[in-house]
């Protein structure tokens, strides 16, 4: 939208195109004889560059502002009022001699020291650093209006005069680099920006090559073979272990979890992070939905509409990704309804899970399925004097005075012409829902469409899918169930699509992950137990096979029963709610080949260790991990490569970890964490990438809970993962072991070591010598973590951290490697025993 200098927002930076008369009174103004007293100076150039050119409202800028002993000419100042420029202002007969250059360039970096050479710079430069230091702002200009000379006037363990300024040449700096002008000096990019930190940097970062080891490694992405039993469980993992059919009762009725985490609290580090409301849905009066078995609050409000008559409402069911949604409406409404509602309701359950993102399919599927669900006793596909008669009587009587007026019931014309309009009426799909409506309210039911899985869709087919339940719910004057994220209500609320919706809001959380497991493996266990059943495993009858698989899933099912499971602690955290990611993660474990099946099934029972859970989850099938290709991304990755560091994801892990308030997160301004990555490391846009996978993979949660950063994520809080990855799995030695041959790393020699001690570690795999092959891993973790040591101390040295030893990230990994390498090796060496044991010669 224009602003009243005729300027327009464009994309990032906030691209502004000036309309043409003020650029040309800009070089009116500085073309002619430089005798303007500094009066005129200040009020025909350097208030149209402030205010007009880049934008600084008058309302933020003060000026002439005593400051004992002299008066500041202008102070910039934040929306919080905080002072953050003194500008010094000189008649433009007061020439500032800058360094010549050699080439011709409107702006460009000049040290203080060289500057301060030149007497009538240094008396305005000195003059305008008292003012700064006097006040408390970080930066100070001086300017004729022709030249502008911007500072930063103190910055820790360096003397200020060493610092580099900014040097505006020629007022056609101005107009001949406008974009850059903006971006640096305007009053959104030196507020919201933090620009002029970035413009002032005192360690100008250098281009770093990045070389990564992996791409010397040429099996890199080799394939492991699954377990033994892999193939006889795909099948039964696959069933029992995924979304649960509309056609297995049973299953349902058996493993459907009820139990909810409903309160945010956290106990020591092992306890989950509940999945609740957040404060800006609660905001809107959205209720915590309490799963009592008939449904809940939802289930209640649905048989009171049915019960009252009440018409065209939506019902929104919030709740996470994978919280399940979708299996609490199909049980409350399809495998066990309240009988007062079963028997006074038809249910139109639309699951658009596989239907294409497309608006006219999807509007297809919406009615498609809603007569399906209606025409419960198959009018439609029944003969035509049935249909006529008791489904289109309105249509055929008007037909029969019209079209079919004159013509003999008898005569092929007649017949022709009426099948067309039959054909004509089926088609109609909302005029058969009416009248299939119309025929169970005769009945004495009332209609509740359930529209669900709409957040596989992008925003604008999800604002379709809303306004699709409100047509539906206003022309059929029924109730209507839609599932939603809770991002998503967010993004339509703002943009006006979900004006409409008032209270009528319920969320969900998601059932303890380790109740779910238990559930379904007890229940697969005892089918594994009935011979009656076992033509439903893959196995079928090889007794041997489905014995072997029974007690595997007896060992599992044992595991989740213990409060401390590293299994079950690992899935829970690193699945953040999302129970069925939980249950994909669930069964790539079940079926890798990094899982000790057979000495599991040797020993008959198996204590687990967090490393024989965490290689199989991170990278099931391959033998080298690929962030990619994996659930659990790499927190040491760069993700920025002219200046990114490996610990910003820890860093922003560290500030939030902080943030409580009781013994719960509280949520932390995303703008303040901005400000300090900024100010600190000048590391803005690593920050933002490392923003936007944190939320991706659930380390940390936005107040809207939008699950990626964007502009609209205004602040964030830690989840149970995040705490998880912030105090322990970053420093586990398989999860280093694996990400180290992943990561982009600053030193080609370390990079190169790390590439041939992977090979060889693959060579040694290959011969199957687990001992040796081990000690090749340990050795290369150590290599990496001396790197990772190197490269923090490196920073802390250049962005002035003052952060004691013991708190660095690299010195925590040194500590729990120190206590793990002989654990993991110990325990190799113990696994060879055994093995050796077992294929040793009986005499």
């Amino acid at each position: 939208m224009a602003n009243r200098f005729g300027r327009n927002s464009v994309g990032d930076g906030v691209q502004q195109v000036l309309l043409a008369d003020e650029i040309e009174e800009l070089k009116g103004l500085t073309a002619t004889n430089r005798d303007r007293n500094e009066a005129e100076t200040r009020h025909k150039i350097i208030n149209v560059v402030l205010h007009q050119l880049l934008a600084w409202p008058k309302n933020r800028v003060s000026v002439e502002e005593n400051i004992s002993p002299g008066y500041a000419d202008y102070i910039l100042k934040r929306l919080s009022g905080d002072p953050i420029l003194v500008v010094e202002a000189k008649r433009e007969g007061v020439y500032f001699t800058l360094p010549i250059e050699k080439v011709e360039k409107t702006s460009g970096y000049v040290s203080l020291a060289k500057l301060l050479s030149d007497a009538p710079i240094k008396a305005a430069v000195t003059q305008v650093r008292q003012y700064c230091i006097d006040i408390g702002a970080e930066f100070g200009a001086v300017t004729n209006g022709h030249e502008w000379i911007i500072f930063k006037v103190f910055d820790k363990g360096r003397r200020w005069d060493a610092l580099q300024a900014f040097v505006v040449r020629s007022p056609a700096y101005f107009w001949d680099d406008y974009t850059e002008a903006y971006n640096s000096l305007s009053f959104t990019a030196v507020s919201d920006k933090f620009s002029l930190v970035q413009l002032l940097q005192s360690a100008t970062p250098k281009d770093r090559s990045i070389f990564y080891p992996k791409d010397g490694i040429a099996a890199y992405s080799h394939q492991i073979t699954a377990n033994r039993l892999a193939g006889a469980l795909r099948p039964v993992v696959n069933r029992f272990f995924g979304v649960i059919g509309d056609d297995d009762p049973d299953f349902m009725n058996r493993c459907y979890v009820g139990e909810r985490e409903y309160r945010p609290a956290i106990v020591g580090m092992r306890t989950h992070l509940q999945d609740s409301l957040s404060p800006y849905f609660r905001s809107f009066g959205v209720s915590q939905l309490e799963d009592t078995g008939k449904g809940g609050q939802i289930g209640g409000r649905l048989t009171k509409n049915i019960k009252h008559g009440r018409r065209g409402e939506v019902l929104v069911l919030f709740g996470g990704k994978g919280a399940g949604k979708s299996t609490f409406l199909k049980r409350l409404l399809h495998h066990q309804p309240p009988k007062w509602l079963k028997d006074h309701s038809v249910v139109a359950l639309i699951d658009l899970l596989k239907v294409p993102e497309s608006t006219s399919v999807i509007r297809d599927a919406i009615w498609d399925g809603l007569v399906e669900s209606l025409d419960i006793e198959n009018f439609l596909e029944g003969e035509r004097q049935h249909l006529l008669r008791d489904l289109f009587a309105d249509r055929f009587s008007v037909a029969t005075k019209q079209e079919l007026s004159g013509l003999s019931k008898t005569s092929e014309t007649y017949n022709v012409k009426l099948n067309e309009l039959v054909a004509a009426w089926k088609a109609d799909k909302k005029y058969c829902a009416k009248r299939l409506l119309e025929y169970w309210r005769q009945q004495g039911r009332g209609l509740i469409v359930v529209i669900d899985n709409t957040d596989q869709y992008s925003g604008a087919n999800q604002d379709f899918c809303f306004t699709s339940a409100q047509e539906i719910a206003n022309e059929f004057e029924c109730v209507t169930v839609i599932t939603m994220r809770e991002e998503r209500f967010y993004n339509s609320k703002i943009h006006g699509v979900l004006d409409a919706f008032q209270n009528a809001g319920f969320h969900i959380s998601s059932p303890r992950p380790a109740t779910v497991f238990r559930r379904r493996l007890e229940y697969a266990i005892g089918i594994a137990q009935d011979p009656a059943r076992w033509g439903e495993l893959s196995a079928g009858s090889d007794r041997n096979i489905t014995a072997d698989c029974a007690k595997y899933m007896r060992i599992l099912s044992a595991e989740f029963a213990g409060e401390k499971s590293p299994l079950s602690h690992f899935l829970t955290a690193c699945a953040q709610g999302d129970i069925r990611l939980s249950l994909d993660l669930f069964r790539d474990f079940v079926l890798s080949g990094y899982t000790n099946v057979e000495e599991m099934l040797a020993e008959g029972a198996w204590k687990f260790q967090t490393h024989q859970v965490v290689k199989p989850v991170m990278t099931p099938t391959r033998y080298f991990y690929d962030e990619l290709q994996s659930s659990i991304p790499n927190v040491y990755q760069i993700r920025h490569n002219r200046n990114g560091s490996h610990f910003t994801a820890l860093r922003i892990l560290r500030k939030l970890a902080k943030n409580f308030e009781g013994s719960s997160p509280s949520y932390a301004s995303v703008a303040a964490l901005k400000a300090y990555f900024v100010e600190t490391f000048n590391m803005a846009e690593d920050l933002t990438k490392n923003l936007d996978m944190l939320l991706k993979h659930g380390f940390i949660e936005a107040n809207n809970r939008i699950d990626y950063y964007d502009e609209n994520v205004d602040s964030v809080k830690i989840t149970n993962y995040g705490l998880y990855m912030f105090n322990e799995l970053a420093y586990n030695f398989t999860y280093l072991d694996l990400v180290c041959t992943e990561c982009g790393i600053f030193s080609e020699e370390v990079s190169n070591y790390l590439s041939e001690a992977a090979k060889e570690e693959y060579s040694l795999f290959i011969r199957n010598e687990r001992t040796e092959r081990v000690k090749i891993r340990v050795d290369r973790v150590g290599r990496f973590l001396d790197y990772l040591r190197t490269e923090e101390a490196r920073e802390r040295e250049l962005f002035s951290l003052g952060m004691p030893e013991q708190e660095m990230f690299s010195s925590k990994s040194q500590e729990t490697f120190s206590a793990e390498r002989q654990k993991v090796v110990g325990s190799a060496k113990r696994q060879a025993k055994r093995r050796a044991k077992k294929t040793r010669p009986s005499h």
